[in-house]
């Protein structure tokens, strides 16, 4: 057995594992992006959020139609999220498979590493409309005080 031979299972192992790393700090970025601390967000975090954000809105003078309405926004947005998480998992499922077939397909771990780029965009994009529909219930005096109860709660 020459040194190149015996270097191949260990470069195949180590490309492998890389690949791996890659998918899974993707996938573990998207889940991470869902909870304001990190994983992804559960429904009691939801309803904790969503507690947080009622309350900083009566402190900015929020009515209880804005409330009603933004609550209704934020739910949906966190509805899409954990429909994308449940999306992501699978994916990574995928990975996994792909990555301990007995060879590696890289033209399907290229399809799969594009849909779940185009899956973190949709996201994220579903995210920020609603972040933008839920502001703009708001007036521009309540995003201002919004703003500064923010700056107050993250010590800034």
């Amino acid at each position: 057995m020459t040194e190149n031979s015996k270097a191949r299972p260990f470069k195949l192992i180590t490309i492998a594992a890389t690949a791996l790393v890659a998918i899974g700090g993707a996938l573990a970025y998207a889940h991470q992006a869902k909870g304001m601390h990190g994983g992804p967000m559960s429904e009691q975090g939801m309803e904790m959020h969503l507690d947080h954000i009622q309350a900083m809105l009566g402190k900015v003078g929020a009515t209880e139609a804005q409330k009603s309405q933004i609550d209704g926004i934020l739910r949906a947005g966190f509805a899409d999220l954990k429909s994308a998480h449940a999306a992501h998992h699978a994916a990574f499922g995928q990975a996994h498979e792909l990555l301990t077939a007995p060879s590696i397909d890289r033209a399907k771990l290229e399809a799969l590493r594009a849909e779940q780029i185009k899956s973190f965009d949709a996201a994220s994009q579903r995210v920020v409309t609603a972040i933008a529909d839920a502001a703009e219930v708001l007036s521009p005096e309540q995003r201002t005080a919004l703003q500064q109860e923010i700056r107050k709660h993250h010590g800034g």
